[in-house]
């Protein structure tokens, strides 16, 4: 945890606050407020200053003068200098608290009177994250796979990942240094039956395929189902055929359903964290005839809820590949559903006498990525949903999404914060609005 000073840094001292969103942590000093990485609330530790960045004073991590009762061993040996984890030197008895106070603090305001917040209730445990992307680097011992280091390119050589799924850990290892040199990144998604491996070469030629040979018989000596393939610019192909169709396994009520996930296409980072989020949804929606799915991607939230109740669903997503994905995903299931293709980022298309079919429904589930869904929120005041049920990869878009929902008259009764990225600075958030 200490490094040798450099002689001419001016060093301070200071005690660790709290956590912020993103897992920095705010100490307080002498000479002001700085931004740390790796601190435990509790610590009082010698800090060195590295200047002024995203509109805050940060510093570097000298020296622990007075550990925090709730400081640990990281358990990755790689946690120090990688930018993959912001909570591994926090005991995990203390993460659920951290993080639910982050959702409350940044939503609880717009929480009902009456209404009813949830904290984190997942246990953080290792090796439950579902999807990576791995980047392609050089050192002393040859190619590597690893995560970025701390606001840098450079790449991390890590002998283990604690977090990732063990089945894409011991794959990351057993390719790292077989990789053509033209593979920028590696990105895997675990799900039920399988894994998806995407090869990534950024904006080169499409390789020849015989260049990943070795790494295409790593991949088959797998003890998985594996479909592999090669991302070239704006084309994604198959490295080997027949393609391998693979599924999430997702509850309906009392039963479960398999909806096919392809290479690209959006998933919660673990699955027992996704599962909780669909029990959830489903129990504060009820028994709803007619859904509206905005960002719906695959169908993740609605067609699971829809095949146990016989609910109706409409649905659109800003990428066409979900679009395909969420009808194919219908269609199997035998759902009536209709999902169509819009720049959601603009709303439904009310203002041009379009999307009409999206008013009035039973249940809105709003999914919107990090930047949030403000022209949607604008429009409920037209679209009229009898509840909406929000989910927020980025708290404080999902800040200012709930402030116009407040505006357009809807009431927040319910919310619930949820650690989808255990041992991450990131946290999750959703929560139930009605008229």
């Amino acid at each position: 945890m200490t490094d040798s000073p450099r002689l001419q840094a001016p060093m301070l001292e200071g005690a660790v606050e709290q956590l912020l969103p993103g897992g920095e942590a705010l100490v307080r000093t002498d000479q002001g407020v700085v931004l740390v990485a790796n601190g435990v609330p509790g610590d009082v530790l010698a800090l060195e200053p590295r200047g002024r960045r995203r509109g805050a004073e940060r510093a570097r991590i000298r020296g622990c003068i007075e550990a925090s009762k709730l400081r640990v061993p990281a358990p990755c040996p790689a946690a120090q200098d990688c930018g993959g984890c912001a909570l591994q030197y926090v005991n995990v008895s203390a993460h659920s608290d951290i993080k639910s106070d982050w959702v409350s603090n940044v939503l609880g305001k717009y929480l009902d009177a009456q209404g009813e917040f949830l904290p984190v209730q997942e246990k953080p445990e290792f090796g439950m994250r579902r999807r990576a992307r791995w980047h392609t680097g050089q050192d002393t011992d040859g190619g590597l796979l690893g995560f970025h280091s701390r606001r840098s390119h450079r790449v991390v050589r890590a002998s283990s990942c604690a977090v990732a799924h063990p089945d894409m850990d011991a794959l990351r290892l057993a390719i790292e240094d077989m990789l053509p040199t033209m593979v920028e990144s590696v990105r895997m998604l675990r799900l039920h039956d399988g894994m998806h491996v995407v090869f990534e070469c950024g904006d080169s030629p499409v390789p020849d395929a015989s260049l990943f040979e070795a790494v295409l018989a790593a991949v088959a000596d797998a003890p998985l189902t594996m479909q592999p393939w090669l991302r070239a610019g704006p084309v994604i192909r198959p490295l080997t055929r027949p393609v391998q169709e693979l599924h999430d396994r997702l509850p309906a009520g009392d039963a479960w359903v398999d909806l096919a996930v392809g290479p690209e296409d959006f998933v919660q980072g673990h699955a027992a964290g996704n599962e909780a989020i669909l029990r959830q949804i489903q129990a504060w929606a009820g028994s709803p005839r007619r859904i509206a799915d905005l960002f719906c991607g695959i169908g993740n939230l609605s067609l699971p809820m829809a095949a146990a109740c016989g609910a109706q669903v409409v649905g659109a997503d800003v990428a066409e590949s979900s679009i395909r994905a969420a009808r194919a995903n219908a269609r199997r299931l035998g759902i009536q559903a209709e999902f169509e293709a819009l720049n959601l980022f603009e709303g439904v298309g009310l203002k041009h006498n379009a999307g009409e079919h999206y008013v009035g429904a039973d249940v809105l589930l709003l999914d919107p990525p990090r930047k949030g869904a403000k022209a949607i929120c604008r429009d409920m005041g037209r679209l009229l949903p009898e509840k909406i049920i929000m989910v927020n990869c980025d708290i404080a878009a999902g800040a200012r999404d709930a402030e116009t929902l407040q505006q357009q008259g809807y009431c927040m009764q319910s919310l619930r914060a949820l650690d989808i990225f255990p041992f991450s600075g990131h946290v999750e958030a959703m929560s139930l609005w009605t008229r």
